[in-house]
């Protein structure tokens, strides 16, 4: 059983739950979120980051822009990323992890910091997965499966 105690020094030392739930079986990725349509929409403080956002949506299927998850983006790390929601770190150059990408509320509002990050369209493509899926590792993401994508830091 998960403490409050391990749950606030999870959150303290990742910025995530620890009882967020896994990625799917990457085999089992088109069944289960390609069958549901869904949608989103970019603020427009995402200005030069749609193509990167669209790429990243696109990654889970069936996904129709407008209306649905607003997308929005800023210049600076993200520091509301709550317990509850799902936020992705990166290492600045002064080595301090920083949250990058957050979905609050399993698709209610997604914010990025796509300029923090090598790959802005993984990093959406992960925050989008959220609607969903938990993280599924300690480790770097990366488009080899849905699970590498679900993995907690942009590296």
């Amino acid at each position: 059983m998960l403490t409050v105690a391990a749950a606030v020094i999870g959150f303290v030392f990742f910025g995530v739950p620890l009882a967020a739930g896994a990625a799917p079986a990457d085999e089992a990725r088109s069944a289960d979120v390609g069958a549901q349509a869904w949608s989103y929409t970019i603020d427009p403080s995402c200005a030069g980051w749609e193509g990167s956002i669209r790429q990243g949506a696109n990654y889970w299927g069936d996904v129709t822009e407008g209306g649905g998850t607003p997308v929005r983006c800023q210049n600076s790390a993200i520091t509301d990323c709550g317990f509850l929601a799902e936020g992705i770190e990166v290492t600045d150059v002064h080595g301090n992890l920083i949250v990058v990408g957050c979905n609050y509320g399993a698709g209610q509002l997604i914010k990025l910091f796509p300029g923090a990050v090598n790959d802005a369209a993984l990093l959406a493509a992960h925050e989008f997965g959220h609607n969903w899926y938990g993280h599924s590792y300690d480790g770097c993401a990366s488009w080899a499966s849905p699970t590498d994508v679900m993995a907690t830091t942009m590296c």
